[in-house]
């Protein structure tokens, strides 16, 4: 199995298994208060992640634009909000709305679109779920030690094969496969009071 469908398969099985976090309150209470330097120091490197991915590579640096937009919009109507979930998924919502906006306007991208259209709703809830664990995950990864973090961005990052890890890494390829049994073995450590991204980490030893 290719490394890419490995990969969005974990994050298929906490779409499935896992709720959608909520905004931390006490940042919700200060948007409806309208204070948004919380918002922006814990939210908006999430939110920015979620619409370069939207718009891949090609179009990344739009991101910016785009949750500078639904932060705006959420601004603006923030005294309709009743629940921090609310409040996110409005803004998962407008950021997923722009970026369709500016792919629409991109010839290329007119039949991905046609097809992501079908599923909009669950689009949005699984971009939430998807964005917040890749999240997790990666918090986790960067307090592991270096050589550990190297592996997880040649192997799960770039979809590297463990020759090529091993190649650029100086390493043989048992040397490669040991570091990322270690690696696996430190997520589950990090991750053992935590059923569904303990399950995710197993995963990604398919």
């Amino acid at each position: 199995m290719e490394k890419v469908a490995i990969w969005k398969k974990c994050i298929n099985f906490v779409h499935q298994n896992e709720t959608i976090m909520n905004i931390n309150e006490q940042i919700f209470q200060d948007f409806k208060a309208g204070r948004i330097d919380s918002l922006y120091t814990q939210e908006y490197p999430s939110l920015k992640a979620f619409a370069a991915r939207y718009l891949t590579d090609s179009y990344a640096m739009m991101a910016e634009d785009c949750v500078q937009d639904a932060i705006v919009n959420a601004y603006q109507t923030r005294n309709s909000f009743n629940s921090p979930l609310q409040m996110k998924a409005f803004l998962y919502t407008c950021i997923r709305n722009s970026c369709v906006s500016i792919l629409r306007k991109i010839d290329s991208q007119r039949n991905y679109l046609s097809e992501q259209d079908e599923d909009y709703e669950w689009e949005v809830s699984a971009a939430i779920i998807e964005q917040e664990t890749l999240d997790r995950l990666h918090a986790a990864i960067r307090s592991l030690p270096e050589k550990y973090r190297q592996i997880f961005d040649l192997d799960y990052e770039q979809g590297l094969q463990h020759a090529e890890i091993a190649k650029q890494l100086g390493i043989t390829i048992d040397g490669v496969t040991k570091r990322k049994a270690k690696m696996i073995s430190l997520l589950r450590e990090k991750f053992k009071e935590d059923k569904q991204m303990l399950i995710f980490v197993s995963l990604m030893t398919i």
